[in-house]
């Protein structure tokens, strides 16, 4: 099954009941953040899927920014089981959602912000983030 980002807040916008607030969708979209930060720490401290070994990323001088960025970690180690990959997926959808209720309470195009931001990075590439 597909869905464009259009079809997505449309539906999202015919689904808001109870939080048509933008002071209820920013609450939500903050509460469901956490939500999400949960699922992941979870999953390594108890399922233990994955482990995080969170260490100083180290940067040299003397190496090219992508000579650097190769030498970066996630700080995971392991993979997700299909239980907490369900859960994450989930926690992300359910985010996706108030970010497209958000889109809609402010007259913005959720999909028109995706295709800026995608623009965007493959202009500046890994600069962008400098």
């Amino acid at each position: 099954m597909s869905c464009d980002c259009n079809e997505f807040q449309n539906l999202t916008a015919n689904l808001q009941l109870l939080n048509k607030s933008i002071l209820d969708i920013v609450t939500k979209l903050d509460e469901q953040t956490s939500m999400l930060n949960r699922a992941v720490f979870k999953s390594a401290t108890h399922c233990g899927c994955i482990e995080i070994h969170a260490t100083k990323q180290l940067y040299s001088p003397s190496k090219t920014l992508e000579e650097n960025q190769l030498d970066l970690d996630t700080h995971i180690e392991g993979t997700l089981c299909p239980k907490c990959r369900d859960k994450i997926e989930e926690e992300m959808g359910e985010l996706l959602f108030y970010i497209a209720s958000m889109c809609e309470a402010l007259d913005l195009d959720f999909e028109s912000i995706m295709a800026k931001k995608f623009d965007h990075l493959k202009t500046l590439g890994i600069y962008n983030l400098l």
